[in-house]
C-alpha cells in the first residue's frame, strides 16, 4: 500500500491543487465506506454526509456506488494505491448483491434493485451506472464474473428496459411496468455504457442501442442552441413543461430543483456524443456535444460553475468539466481552455478542507431541497468532482472518457 501527502503546498499551481483535492476526495470515500463484512451494508459508501455533525445520513444506492467505484478505479490508475482497488472491489460485491438472477423471474435476469436486494423497483439509468462500473472494474482487474454481470444488464436493458428506442424512466420488479411514460434527458449518458460494451465485445447490438439513445436525445431533448429539455412525453413525442412535470398527475416524480439541476448537469450526454463520434466518425454526434458545451461556456458563471443566472448547480461543475476535457481530447474547436480553468476552480471551491476532520475531502452538494450550503455533501457532486479533477491532472484510459484518449 502507498500513502500520499494531503496538505496543500503554499503557492501550488492549479494542477497540484487539483491532484491534492482528488486525493482528499478519495480518502474521504474510503474513510466512510462500510468495511465490516458481517454487515449487509458492506461495500456501500457515504451517499449524503452531514459535514457539520460529521455523520453519514444515507448510504449509496446502485448508481452512486457505481460512481464511487469509477472514482476509485481512476484514482488507482493515477496513484497506484492498492487501497483504492480494494475499496472498489468492496463496492463491486455490494452491486452483485443487488443484481437479480432468480429462476422465478427470468425476465428480470440482470436487472439491479435500486438500493437493497428488497427494493421492488429500479431506475434503468441508475442501474446502468452500476453495470458501467462493473464493466470498467472487469477491464481493470480481468474479473470475468463482473464482465458477465455487466453484459447481463446490457442485454436486459435492450430486451426489457427500452420504450420506443429509448430507456424507460422507472420499472417495477413486480410488473415490469414503466412509470411515468416519459423520456428523460438523463438517459443520454447511458449511451456511453453501450459504446463501452461495443468497444469491449464488438457486439453490434450495443452500438445500435447507443445510436438509438443519442439520436432521440439529440433530436427531441437537446435544442438547436444547446439547451436541455429534461422531460418529453413518449406518446406525444414532445417536451413536457416544467409546470406539468411538477404539478401534473405525475408531479410526485420530479421536484423543480431536480429539473433545474439536469438542465446543466446533462448526466454525460455530451460525453456519450463525443464517444459516439469517436466510434462512428459521424460529425452529427460531435456537433451535438458541441451544442451543449457551447451553451455551457456561454452561461458559465464568474465563479466557474454552471446553472441559472442566480445560482450554480454543484453536480454540473464536475460533469461539465469532464466533458470539456473530453471535447478538447476529441479535437473539438470549441474555445475550452478558459472554461476548463474556471470550472476547476469552481470544483475545488466545493471541497471541505479540514485536515484531521472526518469531513475532510468531501464535496458540498445539494440537500434534499436542492439547495447548496456548507453542511451537506453528496457523492453526485463529489464523485463527478474526483473523476474530473483526476482527468485534469493526467488520468488516462476509458473510464468516463473517450477510449482512445
Amino acid at each position: 500500500m502507498t500513502s500520499h501527502p494531503l496538505s496543500p503546498s503554499p503557492g501550488a499551481g492549479q494542477l497540484e491543487r487539483a491532484r491534492e483535492a482528488a486525493l482528499r476526495g478519495l480518502e474521504f470515500l474510503i474513510r466512510h465506506q462500510e468495511t465490516f463484512e458481517g454487515s449487509a451494508e458492506h461495500g456501500r459508501f457515504a451517499f449524503v454526509y452531514d459535514c457539520q455533525d460529521n455523520k453519514v445520513i444515507s448510504r449509496t444506492t446502485n448508481w452512486t456506488t457505481g460512481v464511487a467505484i469509477e472514482a476509485m478505479l481512476s484514482g488507482y490508475g493515477v496513484f497506484g494505491d492498492e487501497r483504492y482497488l480494494e475499496a472498489a472491489g468492496r463496492g463491486v460485491r455490494y452491486l452483485a448483491s443487488l443484481q437479480e438472477f432468480g429462476p422465478l423471474r427470468p425476465k428480470l435476469a440482470g436487472a439491479f434493485h435500486e438500493e437493497t436486494p428488497q427494493t421492488p423497483w429500479l431506475h434503468p439509468r441508475d442501474a446502468l451506472t452500476a453495470a458501467w462500473a462493473l464493466l470498467d472494474w472487469a477491464e481493470v482487474t480481468k474479473d470475468s464474473e463482473a464482465h458477465f454481470r455487466a453484459r447481463a444488464y446490457a442485454d436486459w436493458m435492450i430486451a426489457h428496459g427500452m420504450d420506443g428506442g429509448y430507456p424507460r424512466w422507472t420499472a417495477s420488479f413486480e410488473t415490469l411496468d414503466a412509470a411515468p411514460r416519459w423520456y428523460g434527458s438523463f438517459h443520454s449518458g447511458g449511451a456511453f455504457f453501450f459504446a463501452r460494451m461495443y468497444s469491449v465485445t464488438g457486439d453490434e447490438r450495443y452500438l445500435q442501442t447507443m445510436r438509438e439513445i443519442l439520436d432521440l436525445y439529440n433530436r427531441l431533448l437537446l435544442t438547436s442552441d444547446g439547451r436541455v429539455h429534461v422531460i418529453a412525453d413518449i406518446e406525444g413525442q414532445s417536451p413536457v413543461s416544467d409546470h406539468d412535470a411538477c404539478y401534473g398527475a405525475d408531479a410526485r416524480f420530479v421536484p423543480e430543483g431536480w429539473i433545474r439541476m439536469h438542465e446543466y448537469n446533462d448526466d454525460f450526454g455530451a460525453l456519450a456524443n463525443l464517444e459516439a463520434y469517436r466510434l462512428t466518425n459521424d460529425r452529427g454526434y460531435l456537433e451535438a456535444a458541441e451544442r451543449f458545451l457551447r451553451h455551457m461556456i456561454a452561461i458559465q458563471h464568474q465563479d466557474g460553475g454552471f446553472g441559472p443566472t442566480d445560482y450554480t448547480v454543484p453536480a454540473a461543475g464536475g460533469s461539465v468539466l469532464l466533458e470539456l476535457l473530453a471535447a478538447r481530447a476529441s479535437g473539438s474547436a470549441l474555445p475550452v481552455e478558459g472554461a476548463i480553468s474556471r470550472a476547476v476552480d469552481y470544483v475545488l471551491g466545493l471541497q471541505v478542507v479540514r485536515p484531521g476532520d472526518p469531513a475532510d475531502g468531501a464535496f458540498r452538494g445539494y440537500d434534499d431541497n436542492y439547495q447548496l450550503g456548507n453542511r451537506i455533501c453528496n457523492i453526485r457532486a463529489g464523485g463527478y468532482a474526483i473523476l474530473s479533477l483526476l482527468r485534469f491532472c493526467g488520468a488516462t484510459g476509458p473510464i468516463y472518457f473517450p477510449a482512445s484518449s
